[in-house]
């Protein structure tokens, strides 16, 4: 009797423990809005909570605020779950003064490869791919003149709906793809470029949320 008891609780422990593996899902994803998977198309906006940072080796720059707007695609089997169509930066400046103006360029896409459940308080790990951007003087002296371009990591909140960028290191997969004027010798092609910051993901949709 003892030896079955023993056998019983050891099969409810498995159990216990597979069960959240089980629930979760990597990609493609079923993606939500509003409660609803139906597939379609939901317009989104995006706010930065907080500035935005963004460095090369030699030279560190910020945005007091940024902003965002694109799409997010409900439905089931995606991989690709947004694409930002712009964004928005204010007060941009780098480490010696220079106002600057970040453009952007191209869609970007949400893409997630972290695990996700049925319930609503997942963080799942992804990355942006397809970032684009050209970064000039807003005074128009040439001074600093470049453009950055790749992927960066990021991870989405669903109890907060809030985007997190957090592309760092040496490693980053964001590179500086062209340079006209060099911040006085402080940006190189091809050199890694750091990105984060936290934005505000509003849709009029309702709730974004993956299983």
């Amino acid at each position: 009797m003892a030896k079955k008891i023993l056998l019983v609780g050891a099969a409810a422990a498995a159990l216990t423990l597979a069960t959240p593996a089980m629930a979760s899902a990597a990609p493609p994803y079923t993606v939500s809005v509003g409660g609803s998977s139906t597939a379609g198309s939901h317009p989104f906006t995006a706010a930065s909570v907080g500035g935005i940072n963004f460095a090369t080796t030699l030279n560190a720059m910020s945005c007091t605020s940024a902003s965002a707007s694109g799409t997010v695609q409900s439905g089931t089997g995606l991989t690709t779950v947004a694409t930002i169509a712009s964004t928005g930066w204010s007060g941009c400046t780098e480490q010696f003064g220079t106002p600057l103006t970040v453009t952007h360029s191209g869609s970007w896409s949400l893409n997630p490869t972290g695990s996700a459940t049925a319930g609503s308080t997942d963080v799942i790990g992804g990355k942006i791919t397809g970032v684009s951007a050209h970064v000039a003087d807003s005074s128009g002296t040439g001074l600093c003149d470049f453009t950055v371009g790749g992927n960066v990591d990021g991870s989405f909140n669903e109890a907060t709906q809030r985007l997190v960028i957090a592309e760092t290191g040496a490693d980053s997969s964001l590179t500086v793809t062209s340079v006209a004027g060099d911040c006085l010798g402080t940006i190189t092609v091809g050199e890694a470029a750091s990105f984060s910051g936290t934005y505000a993901i509003t849709s009029p949709d309702g709730a974004i949320n993956l299983s």
